[in-house]
């Protein structure tokens, strides 16, 4: 298989945060794609946060678009333009939704929230030994509550298809994979 050709882009809609944009592709086989759209994301990251006294670290959220409140990692977008790191967009993120602190985080690696419509990535990241630090820092329309859990019970949640946001199940998908590793 070979990659698609992109024969002309065109910027339908920008603002700060995403940009929709049209290609114009010429596929394999010299097929014209008159027009695929791609909305462009800066890199998202997410922390599973264990505190000191082994607790997850979760965030509860509304989201408008699905008019329902979802239990999620603490995390956010890369600053757009700005020459940060994942880390340390990760920790800032980690930071501001929920005071914790950690000086021990790895990476668990990425994926892409939806290839087919988006072209950023999502970044997991494990954040041991954290603890409370400061009060929250929230955007000015972010809304959201901290919930320190069990971790065996937020598995558990996501056993029972509980957790409903696929970010975040696949996420906690790369956690209980390495902490399967270390326990």
């Amino acid at each position: 298989m070979s990659h698609w050709k992109v024969l002309d882009s065109e910027v339908l809609f920008k603002t700060p945060f995403m940009k929709l944009r049209a290609d114009r592709c010429e596929l394999p086989d010299q097929r014209i794609m008159p027009k695929y759209y791609v909305v462009d994301f800066p890199d998202w990251v997410q922390t599973a946060a264990i505190t000191t006294d082994n607790k997850l670290v979760m965030v509860k959220q509304y989201r408008h678009a699905a008019g329902e409140f979802f239990l999620e990692l603490p995390g956010g977008s890369v600053e757009p333009g700005a020459e940060e790191s994942i880390q340390v967009a990760a920790l800032r993120e980690l930071e501001e939704e929920t005071g914790y602190t950690s000086e021990n985080v790895e990476y668990l690696g990425h994926f892409y929230p939806n290839p087919a419509l988006q072209s950023n990535k999502n970044h997991i990241f494990l954040a041991h030994s954290c603890k409370k630090s400061s009060e929250l820092n929230l955007d000015p329309f972010e809304d959201l509550e901290v919930e320190l859990w069990d971790i065996d019970l937020v598995f558990k949640a996501l056993e029972k298809g509980e957790i409903k946001h696929s970010l975040m199940a696949a996420g906690l998908n790369l956690v209980r994979a390495k902490l399967d590793l270390i326990r």
